[in-house]
């Protein structure tokens, strides 16, 4: 939201925080806010000043003590929690609000959470990260791309905190979508509320995800990438937080977890998706279920079409459906202010300027689009592989799925970046590294290591090849075309295919 602000020279940002009265999930907050390079004030050095508007996400600070006026937005796409072991909303608690507070809304169906102060304090103005998703729709190829999702479908773990989230109720999810899903097809991203790493430290949470990275998961940072993982995704898993609810809004297909939190606001966004949306059975084929709810809500394009649809309009957007607008009888709330799509810019812009007592700019209200997220290392140390008559090939990472029906079963081993377990038992060794392989690891059949354009395969029977394949294609898929090949006792050279995926490779093999 500063966003809309921030290039206005009649104005100065400052950031403040109540580190008195801290959140119960607020570490880490004071190291974000200093990353960012923004003036910061203490608290008491805020309160003693008059500020042209204040704007929060949080009513736990204490407002009261800042000079008005003050803009309350809601802490994700409207009120969807209670607080634990309260039948108070989040974002509405009456005692935290104080008179002077205007209480942002996204949508005008989100008045039928407020009683009649704060029905009279409200105004519809959208909502911010939801105006930014749609913003950078255009980018959705590049954010993909930086999260390796290149001609692959992108499942991205969305889960809030606490021990229903999707992550609490089930820590495997990651490594277990990881040896169900082929590498070749499908990314595994995971986004992680910022207060599970506030509650166990930045080093538990990479710990416990540490098997799922070395099987290509990539953990997306919870600052400002989720909202790209969500734009770049083809399918959300989430629970009941605000995620799964701009996942629906953007027109993801959207699963949600097994748990049911009881700190769920009846008639909120998210108690409706959790009425009609699939929920995920762990124990069930994770695949089966994925490409299921992918093809009965194929909103966006499968990988590699190169394009995708305009974002949907309001009356297309299942958040519409799941919001519909509510009747001028019904609604007391300033419909001067109602977007006809809460992912607009122009309505919380003008109540901004309306509250400083300035005349907006000139130029149209618009959010920046969402950078592309930096890249985030995940290598995949081993992985089993099987390839068929026809050379298709098949590889799960090495996660502990034996994958038995897999024709012409082998694991491959990255040697930089394998367990020693894992090179142990390999039957294809791969390293940039020069050595003997072959005579160092005596279990091994084969040996690859880089060349351009593909990769030289070395073999206990004396072969000695190099393999190119066409550009785009992983280097030691070809390894795995030459164990075919070895084990039907054709001859390493020559022409051949490799299927990988959708996609038909054409190799090529001379002798080196």
């Amino acid at each position: 939201m500063v966003t809309l602000l921030a290039g206005d020279t009649r104005l100065q940002i400052y950031l403040t925080h109540d580190a008195e009265n801290p959140a119960m999930l607020g570490d880490g907050f004071p190291a974000l806010v200093g990353g960012l390079g923004i003036l910061t004030l203490t608290w008491d050095e805020a309160r003693t000043r008059h500020f042209g508007l204040v704007l929060s996400a949080s009513e736990n600070d204490r407002l009261h003590q800042l000079s008005p006026p003050i803009l309350l937005l809601s802490h994700g796409l409207g009120f969807q929690k209670f607080y634990p072991g309260t039948r108070v909303i989040a974002g509405l608690d009456p005692e935290r609000s104080p008179a002077t507070t205007t209480i942002g809304l996204s949508h005008p169906d989100q008045q039928r959470h407020l009683n009649a102060d704060q029905e009279r304090r409200a105004a519809v103005v959208g909502d911010p990260a939801l105006g930014r998703m749609a913003a950078s729709t255009h980018r959705r190829d590049h954010y993909r791309a930086a999260l390796g999702a290149d001609g692959r479908r992108l499942v991205v773990i969305a889960s809030t905190w606490g021990p229903d989230s999707l992550y609490g109720s089930l820590p495997l999810l990651p490594e277990r979508l990881c040896g169900q899903l082929p590498m070749d097809e499908y990314t595994v991203a995971v986004v992680l509320h910022p207060g599970i790493r506030a509650r166990h430290s930045d080093w538990q949470v990479r710990a416990w995800l540490g098997r799922a990275t070395t099987s290509g998961v990539r953990v997306v940072p919870p600052a400002g990438e989720w909202q790209a993982a969500v734009v770049a995704a083809d399918c959300v898993l989430s629970d009941h937080g605000s995620m799964s609810a701009y996942a629906a809004a953007r027109g993801v297909p959207l699963i949600l977890g097994p748990a049911v939190s009881d700190t769920t606001v009846p008639g909120s966004v998210v108690s409706d998706l959790a009425d009609r949306c699939p929920r995920l059975d762990p124990d069930g084929d994770l695949r089966k279920q994925i490409d299921t709810a992918i093809a009965a809500d194929p909103v966006l394009p499968r990988p590699g079409t190169g394009h995708m649809r305009p974002p949907p309009s309001p009356a297309q957007s299942r958040l519409n459906r799941l919001l519909p607008p509510s009747s001028p009888a019904q609604n007391r709330i300033d419909h001067a202010l109602a977007p006809d799509d809460p992912a607009s810019a122009a309505p919380l812009r003008r109540q901004m300027y309306r509250m400083l007592g300035l005349d907006e700019p000139g130029e149209p209200a618009e959010f920046p689009p969402l950078p592309v997220p930096a890249a985030l290392p995940a290598t995949v140390g081993a992985w089993v592989a099987g390839i068929d008559d026809n050379g298709r090939l098949t590889r799960f990472p090495d996660s502990g799925a034996v994958h038995d029906d897999l024709p012409m079963r082998h694991v491959v081993a990255d040697v930089e970046h394998a367990t020693l377990t894992q090179v142990a038992g390999a039957t294809v060794l791969c390293s940039t590294a020069p050595g003997d392989l072959l005579a160092q690891w005596p279990q091994a059949v084969i040996a690859a290591s880089p060349m351009e354009g593909g990769c030289r395969v070395r073999t206990r029977s004396g072969d000695d090849v190099v393999i190119r394949t066409e550009p785009g294609v992983d280097r030691w898929a070809a390894a795995s075309w030459a164990y075919r090949r070895l084990r039907r006792g054709e001859p390493l050279t020559g022409p051949g295919l490799l299927r990988l995926g959708d996609r038909e490779i054409t190799v090529r093999a001379e002798a080196h």
